[in-house]
């Protein structure tokens, strides 16, 4: 695992695979080594370089990071990464909070990401936002939660569950918008959504795709959050698809 600083402390990140760079941001709890298995189905065409945000994994842990500003500070953090480990734009892939940091990341440096995958995204944090991710983390098994320690630290870990649920209740009591910028994106941008993701109503993933000019939405009427990992082969040839069109790679 390897490390790139930021405004808020070092980034860590893993790569896989062989070719142009494709940035690949988990979703909240989750780690970059959590999502070897999604990163590797892209390491045939693409060097991918997954990283822990703020807060997951190996990542720097701010001490001002579990407040309103949460989504600003990841995006920061994944703008500076991309200043220091990239000269060119690369195609950005982000789940859930991962998707959040990548749409606060383009305000800042809209010049180094040459297309977006948005998986379960949403514009604003709502009261059914926050009373999912309360149901979700109360229906955690003691296996998961032995699993998510492994990943982020005995003593950490704890401090984390409990620090994003805090992060999105604050938000939930504003309904915060937490995609600034919307309309001041132009790049390519592609948003995968499930007809029954707790997590995201449509008309908070309609609000995000009506607010970047050109984008598209891949609705799946039956799926749930994170569509990436309901149907493996049909994203990879989806995704596959948009960054032809898209001119990021050639056909």
């Amino acid at each position: 695992m390897s490390t790139i600083s930021t405004r808020h402390g070092p980034l860590h990140y893993l790569t896989v695979g062989q070719g142009k760079p494709f940035v690949l941001l988990h979703g909240n709890t989750y780690s970059a080594t959590t999502q070897v298995r999604l990163a590797q189905r892209f390491a045939d065409q693409f060097t991918v370089y997954s990283f822990d945000l703020l807060g997951h994994g190996g990542s720097a842990r701010p001490p001002d990071l579990f407040t309103t500003r949460y989504f600003q500070m990841q995006g920061e953090a994944v703008a500076d990464a991309l200043a220091g480990l990239f000269h060119t734009p690369v195609p950005v892939f982000g789940m859930s909070a991962g998707g959040i940091s990548a749409l606060n990341a383009v305000c800042i440096r809209p010049d180094l990401i040459a297309a977006l995958i948005l998986d379960g995204v949403f514009a604003r944090v709502t009261a059914t936002t926050y009373q999912a991710h309360r149901h979700a983390t109360a229906s955690m098994s003691p296996s998961w939660h032995r699993y998510m320690a492994g990943q982020h630290g005995t003593d950490w870990w704890p401090i984390l569950n409990a620090g994003v649920e805090s992060v999105i209740e604050q938000l939930a009591v504003q309904e915060a918008l937490v995609t600034p910028c919307l309309d001041q994106i132009r790049v390519p941008t592609i948003i995968f959504h499930g007809g029954k993701d707790p997590f995201v109503p449509d008309e908070q993933v309609r609000a995000v795709a009506a607010g970047i000019r050109g984008s598209r939405i891949v609705y799946e009427p039956e799926a749930g959050h994170l569509i990436a990992w309901r149907n493996p082969d049909a994203f990879r040839t989806r995704v596959g698809r948009f960054l032809v069109e898209a001119g990021v790679v050639a056909e």
